[in-house]
């Protein structure tokens, strides 16, 4: 029977910034949803609650909206300081990129040669400063941020005051470049008090930058852990595809020595594997649930699937899971009973084994498209199977089973990858509603890095399942 289990976890912005993304804009008191639904009035007393579904992906993101939108009001005059000082160093740049052409087009070399690296390290210090800026300010980033000013401040003068001295022969390019050095002089006396000032604003509302500062950081951590685990299934699934194409060169080599012909339907075989696996990780996912619920589940309406439909279904779990499985004898199954994988795929069963808000694009392509396509792969592969000799039936089963073996520890990571979602939906979800007034539910992103369409990612040079050719 199936012997997958499930192992401990491991550890004021314009909107078109979010895409689609429905997150809250706050109205003064009332949040307001971009899409312009008003929530009820609340008691004066309670701060009100509205409610989100997120892709975790773009929580990131998303998070640093609803800070902003919450706390923008409060931190006015330090946006104002960071605004000034951001303008000012904008308009150095941009006198230095003129100060950059001028020097490019004056005849006399050896002088363009002396004065451009002076113009090139004032652009680059400028443009580091200006990179990164989140959406809500908070102390981590003005630490970063107003700190090496100073230092900034001196290494732009110490490049610029070398400038000063150019001369041109041409009386056009000698005016336009002293505008230029003029408004770097300019703003250069200008940054000094505008970063006291900005220091000034920071320190009188430090609890606010602070209160920011631990939120980020407390929902940091389980959403870095989060990512590692996404990266690492799919280096997963990468591996897998890698064990499939072995398959394929194998059984193909092992029909050519036995048969003396190299025949196209383990490349079939190995297509039809890869376009299993949702239904493999809905098997997964039903064990891990627990198949009761599962049948309690398609028993009732909408799809009220009888007992002969429920065992089929669970028969269909046992041989996907099974540890002794047979690629062929999963072949030979789906020939013979094709509808447990429809009942199985059913919007209903998806919507019921994956969490809340979940990315289900993978499953309704699969019902839509790659159901089909199994079948057709399932017709030309039964005539292939069924004269095999037996001999060679059994090396070739050999071949196809270090390749499910693979699925199966692809299944049992991508298992630990939702239980380990499931807990930071649940983190986020408290945290939030806790600290912001606001319920999010975040969504399980989308879980695979094949094709959209279920289909194998071509390679430059063949498909997934065969070597690229030089």
């Amino acid at each position: 029977g199936p012997k997958l289990h499930r192992g401990p976890a491991r550890g004021c912005l314009h909107e078109g910034l979010l895409g689609d993304t429905n997150v809250v804009a706050w109205e003064g008191r009332r949040p307001v949803h971009c899409s312009g639904s008003v929530q009820p009035a609340a008691s004066p007393w309670q701060p009100e609650m509205t409610f989100q579904k997120v892709s975790f992906l773009d929580f990131p993101w998303v998070l640093d909206y609803i800070l902003a939108t919450r706390f923008n009001c409060s931190l006015k005059q330090i946006r104002h300081a960071v605004c000034s000082i951001v303008l000012t160093l904008h308009t150095i740049l941009s006198a230095a990129v003129e100060l950059g052409i001028l020097v490019s087009q004056d005849s006399d070399a050896d002088g363009a040669i002396t004065a451009k690296p002076f113009i090139d390290n004032m652009i680059h210090v400028i443009t580091e400063c200006l990179r990164h800026f989140p959406l809500c300010l908070d102390s981590e980033f003005f630490h970063s941020f107003l700190e090496p000013l100073p230092s900034h401040l001196r290494f732009l003068c110490g490049n610029f005051h070398p400038l000063t001295h150019m001369q041109f022969e041409d009386s056009g390019k000698q005016k336009a470049f002293e505008t230029q050095t003029k408004a770097i002089t300019q703003a250069l006396s200008e940054l000094p008090s505008q970063c006291s000032s900005l220091e000034l604003y920071m320190s009188s509302q430090e609890p606010v930058l602070k209160q920011i500062q631990l939120i980020k950081e407390h929902l940091r951590a389980p959403l870095w852990m989060l990512m590692h685990d996404f990266r690492s299934l799919q280096g997963e699934e990468k591996l897998l595809v890698e064990a499939v194409r072995e398959a394929v060169r194998s059984v193909t080599e092992l029909q050519g020595r036995e048969m003396g012909e190299r025949p196209g339907w383990p490349q079939v075989m190995g297509e039809t594997l890869l376009l299993l696996l949702p239904l493999w990780k809905l098997s997964a996912l039903a064990v891990a649930k627990g198949q009761e619920a599962l049948m309690r589940m398609v028993a009732g309406p909408p799809l009220a699937a009888n007992g002969g439909a429920q065992r089929l279904l669970q028969r269909l779990i046992e041989v996907l899971l099974s540890d002794k499985v047979d690629f062929i004898d999963i072949v030979l199954w789906f020939a013979a009973e094709p509808s447990s994988a429809a009942l199985l795929s059913s919007s209903e069963a998806v919507d019921f084994l994956l969490p809340d808000a979940a990315n289900i694009e993978e499953f309704t392509q699969f019902r839509k498209d790659g159901l089909m396509r199994i079948q057709e792969n399932i017709g030309v592969l039964q005539n292939y199977v069924i004269r095999l000799p037996k001999h060679l039936r059994a090396l070739v089963s050999s071949h196809w089973r270090k390749a499910v073996e693979e699925v199966h520890l692809f299944l049992q990571l991508y298992l630990r990858v939702i239980e380990a979602f499931l807990e930071v939906q649940k983190d986020v979800r408290t945290f939030v509603h806790n600290h912001l007034f606001i319920d999010v539910t975040l969504g399980l992103p989308l879980m695979t890095w094949l094709a959209p369409d279920g289909r194998p990612q071509a390679r430059q040079g063949g498909t997934v399942l065969e070597p690229a050719r030089k």
